[in-house]
């Protein structure tokens, strides 16, 4: 490990060593700026100690690479992170200023040990109320979007709790819960909002009376947007920790990559129609009149060697193509109860209808 990565992690790691109450003003400073470049997608993380390490292991990683990080087509990551003491240092004199641009952004508080870290662990930092009162991390979260207009949409991840998990209490698990109902009925509603579990199998959580309730209750609430990660923890206990509670570098960046890349995935299959797995049967005996139902949905699929445009749902209606060339995008407006596909290959909007078998799902 690189000294600069060393004093990194030890300078982080006094946030939880040094937990104490105190009514002082917080020294550190978290620049959000903005690349200029559209971006359909933008991806926020909140946290703690954990965060902070996850901006700096990605942002050394992105430097590495070129700053884009290529998860798949048209879901490139731009990620430049400066940490220094252009703005404000720690107590200590150490660097404390941390600048970050492109679609990826990390909120946290600093490394400034009695004073960063008592404002970013603690629960208020995520709190709303759904009536304008909020917590410091959920405005840096507004900054951030305020700042990047040019990013179209936005994916918001919390990794914040590392600390209050720790108490193994319901209670806080259901103000986190409350507060998490107000981003996205309130603070973010068009965003899209996840919330990772928290590992609390390592050495930190010792004496936690319940480990599990914190991420049972989050994962209660929200099921669809719980991003349960105790696997990928799992397996990195034994060998990828720097101390009792915070991973690697590598680690980090191994995790953040996986969550963006699994975000991804769940958004293009919720943009999927919900096609039946089993398409009815097609009889081709004559239908006068044709009757059927057809489910609305809005898709693009692709033509094959056994696409047929009919003007009916029925193999026995008029044939308005018999053919085409295989893999042209289609647009699929509905599924009707007899096993076809309704489409809109006319200029003037007029509906068609293929066979199920004769359209493929995009690659």
């Amino acid at each position: 490990m690189s000294k600069k990565g060393g004093k990194a992690i030890l300078l982080v790691w006094l946030l939880v060593l040094t937990i104490v109450v105190q009514p002082i003003s917080a020294n550190a400073m978290t620049v959000f700026e903005s690349d200029g470049i559209y971006h359909e997608e933008g991806y926020i993380v909140i946290g703690e100690s954990h965060c902070a390490l996850a901006a700096h292991g990605v942002g050394m990683k992105a430097e590495s690479i070129g700053n884009v990080f290529h998860l798949g087509e048209n879901n490139d990551i731009y990620y430049e992170h400066r940490w220094d003491s252009s703005r404000e240092v720690t107590k200590q004199g150490d660097p404390n200023t941390f600048t970050m641009k492109g679609n990826l952004f990390f909120v946290f508080e600093g490394n400034n040990g009695g004073v960063d870290d008592v404002i970013q662990t603690s629960q208020k930092y995520i709190y709303s109320d759904g009536k304008g009162n909020r917590g410091r991390g959920v405005q840096k979260i507004h900054e951030i979007m305020d700042t990047n207009p040019n990013i179209a949409h936005w994916n918001i991840i919390s990794f914040h709790g590392a600390v209050s998990a720790s108490k193994g209490s319901k209670t806080i698990a259901d103000y986190y819960v409350n507060s998490y109902r107000n981003w996205m009925n309130y603070e973010f509603p068009k965003a899209e909002c996840y919330f990772l579990s928290v590992s609390t199998m390592t050495k930190y959580y010792k004496s936690t009376p319940d480990k599990n309730v914190f991420n049972n209750t989050i994962k209660a609430a929200f099921p669809d947007r719980f991003l349960d990660y105790t696997n990928f923890y799992k397996a990195r206990v034994s060998k990828r920790m720097i101390d009792t509670i915070h991973f690697d570098h590598e680690t980090y960046v191994d995790l953040i990559t996986d969550i963006i890349t699994k975000i991804i995935q769940m958004q293009k299959t919720a943009e999927q129609p919900q096609v039946p797995e089993e398409i009815p049967e097609i009889s081709e005996t004559p239908e006068m009149p044709i009757a059927f139902t057809v489910m609305d949905v809005q898709a693009v699929f692709c033509t094959n060697e056994q696409t047929v445009i009919y003007e009916q749902p029925s193999l026995n209606s008029n044939v308005i193509l018999a053919s085409c060339e295989a893999g042209l995008p289609v647009q699929v407006t509905g599924i009707t109860d007899n096993g076809f596909f309704r489409v809109c290959v006319s200029p003037d909007g007029t509906q068609s209808y293929v066979a199920g078998a004769g359209l493929t799902s995009m690659p």
